[in-house]
C-alpha cells in the first residue's frame, strides 16, 4: 500500500476507534462537552471549519481517484485471454483500486458521522444543563410561592 493510502487507512482506523469510544454509555455527554471545550480544542476551533472542508475535499479526491482506477482496470482483464499472468496482474490492480475506494469512502463517511456525533453530544450536554437549571429554578420558584402563601395565610388570621 502506498503512503497516501496507509495514511487514509490509519485515519479510518482512528475514526472507528473514536466512534466506538464516543458510543460508550458510561462516558456522559457532559464529559464529552468538557473535552470539546478544552483549551487545546478551543484553540483549534477557530479554524476547524477550514480544516474540515480541506480534509473532506482531500478524501473526496481520493474517492474519485479510486473510482478512476477501478474504471481503468475494470475491463482490461478481458483483453488478455491467453496470458494468465497479465490477467492476474490486472485483477490485482483492480482489487487494490476497489480496496482504496472502500477505505477512502468509509473514511469520508465516518468523518461526516464524527462531525455530526460531536455536534449531537455537545447539543445534548447543553440541553441537559439547561434542563437541570430550569428544574432548579422551578423548584426554587415553587418553594418561594409556598412560603409566600404560608405567610399570607398566617397574616390573614
Amino acid at each position: 500500500m502506498s503512503l497516501q493510502w496507509t495514511i487514509v487507512a490509519t485515519f479510518l482506523y482512528s475514526e472507528i476507534a473514536l466512534v466506538i469510544l464516543m458510543m460508550l454509555p458510561f462516558i456522559s455527554a457532559q464529559r464529552w462537552h468538557s473535552v470539546f471545550k478544552s483549551r487545546l480544542l478551543k484553540s483549534l476551533d477557530r479554524h476547524s471549519h477550514i480544516f474540515f472542508n480541506i480534509f473532506v475535499g482531500i478524501l473526496f479526491l481520493l474517492v474519485l481517484d479510486a473510482l478512476r482506477e477501478m474504471k481503468k482496470y475494470g475491463g482490461v482483464a478481458h483483453e488478455f485471454p491467453e496470458q494468465p499472468l497479465a490477467q492476474t496482474a490486472m485483477h490485482m490492480k483492480l482489487f487494490r483500486a476497489q480496496r482504496n475506494f472502500y477505505i477512502a469512502g468509509f473514511a469520508l463517511f465516518l468523518f461526516l458521522v464524527l462531525k455530526r456525533l460531536v455536534l449531537l453530544l455537545s447539543t445534548q450536554s447543553t440541553v441537559t444543563a439547561s434542563y437541570e437549571a430550569a428544574i432548579r429554578q422551578a423548584k426554587s420558584a415553587s418553594e418561594t410561592a409556598e412560603r409566600l402563601m404560608k405567610s399570607n395565610v398566617s397574616r390573614a388570621r
